[in-house]
This record gives structure tokens, sequence and C-alpha cells, in this order.
């Protein structure tokens, strides 16, 4: 019987709400190590636009530096993806997360601690930082997914809700990155951060640095869990995976191949259209809301209202839960669905942008950049990280998973890195009307290259292993 989360049923009653809250609860407890990984993950990348708000207080911002920070996080993320992904095939799911979680303990609180000098210095000191926690941020998309998709069903939610919760929790880590800077802000007092050196770099060695945290929870979990009864199978045969295997794999499969073209396109154009927005997003708000660049007092509001837009994400997560399964929409007719609200999104933001932000309509500029949000948390967001690895054979599963989440990296490093130097030579309409263009693509990927997976035999394999060599 197909398992339905009691959350997304539609009941009247106050217990029966509570009992879904708590059921939710008890599966996010259950995939511990994925969840905790993936907030970690998702607060890392976006809480960097909020760091510079303050940074930039202390710190003159070079014209380079802007790009250079927002994308080295994502340019490590691309090594990270390939090296940790193919990591996890040859030596095992378990050891691969351990790896990627120390490297994220280190490039956060490596980041908060050390990032030191002044001028041109402390940029590159920071960008260099942000490179090392992004190569293990990398190793957590085809790592997460794989561990969750093979882990043991002790909740019965099957593959594809397990995955699909553990990728939609990291909107707790998106919320988190603008939440933290307000009661940061509180904690010490806006104006304190705005003027006073020693609270401005308090507040920003405390933004990088508590990424670590939710990395060091997943980390001290993972040492008592056990390898996946797919990979140790696989093992068993003697099977130890060589990137040979992976590109032969490529060359003489066409239905794999196909697969990962659609897989990889599709995420590619989805983190174009995420991230440049996603990362931008607080420098957005500043100039909606303090144009002169006042600071004081504006960088409150600007975290208040940045957490509201990241908070549509929530409801947008939920209705996805709902609709990705076999019962619901499935994951290729939700992913095409989700493009569409995407491209539609980005094009009344190039038409609209200008002439309300012109005549000063912040409200209305503010209730479409919500509909955004929403339309990027619905579908493509969770069906991306889906897809890759219910498509692959375990063999290379974790590789092939790397490669597409590399491929989605790279569209996220092509998003951060000329969003802003587009915004400054063609306009906000315009950078929104590229965005546009490429929802459009990924629409047409999905549709073409991606396979109804409802319809398709998967790759399952629940061996009987011995418990002993769970641990391995």
């Amino acid at each position: 019987m197909a398992y339905h989360h009691p959350l997304l049923k539609s009941r009247s009653s106050s217990t029966a709400v509570w009992d879904g809250v708590l059921s939710l609860f008890e599966d996010c407890k259950s995939l511990i190590v994925p969840v905790a990984a993936n907030i970690a993950t998702s607060y890392n990348v976006c809480n960097v636009g909020y760091v510079m708000q303050i940074f930039r207080l202390e710190h003159p911002v070079p014209r380079w530096a802007a790009p250079a920070v927002a994308s080295s996080c994502l340019c490590g993320a691309v090594i990270g993806q390939l090296i940790l992904g193919w990591l996890g095939d040859r030596f095992g799911r378990r050891p691969a997360l351990i790896a990627t979680l120390l490297l994220i303990v280190l490039g956060a609180g490596g980041g908060a601690i050390f990032t030191q000098g002044y001028g041109n210095y402390i940029w590159r000191s920071l960008v260099i930082w942000r490179f090392i926690l992004g190569v293990g941020i990398g190793g957590t998309y085809p790592l997460t997914a794989v561990y969750a998709g093979e882990m043991q069903d002790e909740r019965s939610m099957g593959r594809t809700r397990r995955v699909a919760l553990s990728i939609s929790i990291q909107i707790i880590g998106n919320i988190l990155a603008p939440v933290l800077m307000f009661v940061v802000l509180l904690l010490l007092g806006s104006e304190n951060v705005t003027l006073n050196q020693t609270s401005t770099e308090a507040a920003w060695r405390f933004l990088l640095g508590v990424g670590a945290v939710p990395a060091l929870f997943a980390l001290r979990e993972i040492m008592y869990s056990q390898e996946s009864s797919e990979f140790l199978s696989i093992r068993a045969t003697g099977f130890r995976s060589r990137l040979s295997d992976v590109l032969r794999t490529l060359s003489t499969d066409m239905k794999i191949r196909q697969r990962f073209i659609g897989a990889a396109g599709g995420w590619m154009c989805f983190d174009i259209c995420f991230f440049g927005v996603a990362i931008f997003l607080p420098h957005i708000i500043h100039d909606l809301i303090d144009k002169d660049d006042h600071g004081e007092g504006f960088l409150l509001l600007n975290s208040a209202v940045s957490a509201l837009i990241n908070c549509i994400a929530i409801p947008a997560v939920l209705l996805s839960m709902r609709l990705v399964s076999d019962e619901g929409l499935g994951r290729k007719n939700l992913q095409i669905v989700s493009f569409f609200l995407i491209m539609v999104a980005y094009a009344l933001l190039m038409f609209f942008f200008s002439p309300l932000r012109s005549i000063q309509a912040t409200t209305s500029v503010i209730f479409m950049f919500l509909s955004l949000f929403f339309c990027l948390n619905f579908g493509a967001g969770m069906t991306t990280y889906i897809l890759p690895q219910e498509s692959f054979p375990p063999e290379v599963r974790s590789t092939l998973n790397g490669m597409a989440a590399a491929a989605g990296k790279i569209g996220a490093i092509v998003g951060t890195s000329t969003f802003a130097p587009s915004a400054r030579m063609l306009g906000l309409g315009a950078t929104f009307g590229w965005c546009s263009l490429c929802a459009l693509i990924g629409m047409i990927i999905t549709l073409v290259y991606v396979d109804d997976m409802r319809k398709e035999e998967g790759f399952d394999r629940i061996p009987d292993i011995p418990e002993v060599q769970r641990r391995l």
C-alpha cells in the first residue's frame, strides 16, 4: 500500500493535525543524517547574501568580490559532487558522507575563525574558505539522496517519500539564514552592528560559524548508522566502481544516457533560475527599502522581509510532497508544471518589476517575489533531487547522481556569477527575462528526456545482509 503522510491529508480536527505534526517529526528522526546534512547545505549556501550585507559595513566591496564570494562555494560544490559522489560508489555511502560532513565543518568553522585581514586580502580569504565549504556541500547532494533512498524503510515511507522529505527539509536552512540575521541584529542592536566594528565582526562571524552546527550533529549520528544494504550487496559480488565503468554505462546504455541528460539538464536549468535570485535576494530587498543606503535600521527590516519571502517555501514544499508520489502527478509531470510556473513568475517580473519600482509600489513587488519563491520551491526543487537517485542502477548511482548535481551547480555558478553584472548592465527586468527563458528550456528538456518513473521498473535491491556487515 502506498504511503500517505497524515499531515498532507485534509483532516479538520486539531488532534489530527497534531498527530500529523508528530508523525512528520518521527519521519524526520528516522532520516536524521540526510535531514541534518541538507539543513547544513541550504543554510551555508544561502547565508552568504546576509553575511555580505553585514560584512560590507566593515570592509568596502571590490567590484570582483560579490560574484566571487557568491560563486566560490558553488565552484567547490561541483568538485565535491564529482569526487565525493564517485567515492560513495567506490568506498561506500557512509564513509563518503563522513568526509563530506567534515569538510562542511572545516569550511564553515574556518571561515568564521580564520577569515582575517583588510582590503582585497580578507575578501580572498573568505573566497577560499567558501570554496572548501563548497566541496563538502557538493557531496551532500548525491550522497544524501542515495543514502535516504537506500536506507532501511523502518516507517514504510517508500523510496520517493524518503528522498522527498530529506530534500524538502532544506527550506529550514533557507529560512534560518534571514531569521538568524534578524535575531543577531536584535541581540546586538541594529545600530551597534551598523556603527560598531566589534559588533559588526561578531555578527558576520557568528552567521558563518553556525553553519557547522547541523553538520556536526549529522556527523555524530552517522557514526552510529549503518551502511546501505544495496551497496553491501554490490560489494559482496566483488564489484568496485571505477570511472571507466561509469563512462561505459553512459556510452553503451542509451536509456541511462537519456535519463542522465534529462536529470542533468533539468537540474542545470533549475539552478540557474534559483540561485541567482536566492543569493542576491537580500541585495534586491535592500535596494527596494533602502535606496539611499542608510544601513541603520534597514538591516533589521531587510532580514524580516527576506525571512517572510523564504517562508512561502513551506506550503510550496508540502504541496510538492503531496503531488510527487506515484499516486499524484509523479516526478516528470510535477517538474513540467513547476518549470512552467517559474517561467510565468519570471516573465511577470520582467514586465512589471521596473514600472512598479518606479512608482515605489514596494508591497506589490514583494508580493511578486513571494509568488516567485513559491514557484521556485514548488516541484522542480524536489524533483531534480529525486530523479537521479531513482533513474540509475546502484552500481553507478552515486557517481551519476553526483555528475547530474554537478551540472546543476554549474548552472548555479552561471546564475550567481552573471546575475549581478546582468542586473547592473541590462537591468533586473532583462535579467528576470533570461531566467524565464531558462525555465522554458528546462521544461522542454523534461518533456523530451525525462522518463515518467511511475511507468518504469526501478532498480531497488533489498538483499539479506548480515547485521555485522552493515557497519563496515
